[in-house]
């Protein structure tokens, strides 16, 4: 190898944040010392003198990087990431290490030191699969090319799980509530018109995905559920009819507006917003009935259902059998 080609790979693998030592360059390049030093000394010539580092301890030659990404938004991005806890430990550190060789080198401990966490026991994982993203990179293929999809997935039976094939065409994948959902049209061999069916599936219970050759299959506009309206209009689980809702709720209001996309306040004439006797408020909206019902759960004795009636009846029932569980 000459000259200019040693110094350029040299110089390559400095720019990508390796530590080039001098007696190990030596072996290498089967050059010597002297020879190296030389092509550190062109190399520093070329780049920001405050960039250009030499430990004289150790005999490395490195660069200090600066931000490529802020470090400010690379940290918030890494408190969010770790926060969601969807990703599987080995996922995460891969990302997270991504985000580090963003940063300005001074920053970078702070970025491994919120790494430590997948070492310990304080990261816990909602699931520990960690090949989320190549489940997602093939699912954008096939949403970007309009292309259908052969799958395996497992359900969430209570008696046991079962993994049934299922084809259908993606058409959106989005993040909430620790989980990446997808969004999937799949024909219906039920229907005499051809009509088809939206599914919503979790994507850490896909098994296999297998992107098939294109082939005709078209979507009715009103089947073509987009993200956005998903998030506007379920909490948790994306099933059953879509109802209008009235609750009375007794807690911290504006907390239940955030769990509730495009959720309001009753308010009077007057704009004020009107108490109930126990000093609730009144929160309505519309959602998806399963959804609705496992939020209602969820909240306790804070939150009442006054509309729909199927809801109340739900609620109740279910709240009889809990409590029928408890009498045995």
């Amino acid at each position: 190898m000459d000259s200019p080609a040693r110094v350029a790979q040299i110089f390559y693998k400095m720019l990508n944040g390796t530590h080039i030592n001098l007696d190990e360059a030596a072996n290498e390049y089967k050059k010597s010392k002297r020879t190296i030093k030389r092509d550190m000394t062109i190399i520093h010539r070329v780049v920001p003198k405050n960039s250009f580092r030499h430990d004289l301890k150790t005999d490395d030659y490195y660069l200090l990087q600066g931000d490529v990404l802020p470090f400010e938004q690379a940290f918030a991005i890494m408190k969010v990431l770790l926060g969601t806890r969807a990703f599987g430990k080995t996922e995460m550190a891969a990302i997270g290490q991504s985000l580090t060789s963003l940063v300005a080198t001074k920053n970078q401990k702070d970025m491994t030191d919120m790494l430590s966490a997948l070492k310990g026991g304080s990261y816990l994982p909602v699931n520990h699969d960690n090949n989320l993203i190549d489940r997602i990179q093939k699912l954008n293929q096939a949403i970007k090319q309009h292309r259908p999809i052969k799958f395996t997935y497992r359900d969430s039976n209570s008696k046991g799980h079962s993994y049934k094939e299922n084809v259908g065409v993606p058409i959106s994948l989005y993040f909430a509530n620790y989980y990446f959902y997808v969004i999937i049209y799949r024909e219906n061999s039920d229907d005499e018109k051809g009509n088809g069916i939206t599914y919503v599936y979790r994507l850490d219970r896909f098994e296999k995905i297998k992107v098939m050759p294109r082939k005709q299959l078209e979507i009715p506009d009103d089947k073509r559920t987009d993200e956005e309206s998903i998030r506007n209009k379920s909490y948790l689980l994306n099933s059953g009819n879509i109802i209008s809702y009235e609750f009375i709720y007794r807690g911290y209001y504006p907390a239940a507006l955030d769990q509730l996309p495009n959720s309001k306040v009753k308010k009077d004439a007057e704009g004020e917003i009107i108490k109930t006797a126990d000093g609730g408020v009144i929160i309505y909206g519309r959602m998806f009935f399963n959804g609705a019902k496992m939020w209602v759960h969820g909240q306790g004795n804070k939150v009442t259902v006054k509309a729909p009636q199927s809801l109340i009846t739900a609620v109740k029932d279910e709240l009889q059998e809990t409590l029928n569980s408890y009498q045995k």
